[in-house]
């Protein structure tokens, strides 16, 4: 024990060295720490993994559940554009019969106008 640190002034403690039974305890002590935490660990994987297959089973039935929906959504709307498209088509015949029936007496009325000016009213 006469030795010291230079730099703090301690004494350097020296260990007795260690015989082969003290390494045996210590290898096969830190050998059941690991086992225990591997076997921890495993348990713990176990349990997220089932967690995440019951979320990935949510998420597929609400994906099958978004699909259907979105495919009676779809039939509505093609039902309803169907139907629109036959009134549009209705309106424009509609639109088209009075344009001719307003160019019709125009051209009428021009007639009698350029033509006829003595049985103006």
């Amino acid at each position: 024990m006469g030795r010291e640190y230079p730099t703090i002034g301690l004494p350097i403690l020296t260990m007795p060295e260690p015989t082969n039974q003290d390494l045996k305890d210590l290898i096969l002590s830190l050998d059941k720490k690991m086992e225990i935490s591997l076997s921890e660990l495993n348990r713990k994987l176990d349990v997220g993994l089932a967690e995440v297959r019951v979320e990935i089973a949510e998420v597929r039935g609400d994906i099958k559940r978004l699909e259907t929906e979105i495919k009676s959504v779809e039939t509505n709307l093609s039902f309803k554009l169907d139907g629109l498209s036959k009134r549009v088509e209705n309106q424009e015949f509609v639109s088209r019969g009075a344009t001719l029936a307003l160019v019709g007496g125009l051209v009428t009325g021009m007639v009698k106008l350029l033509f006829f000016p003595d049985r103006l009213p």
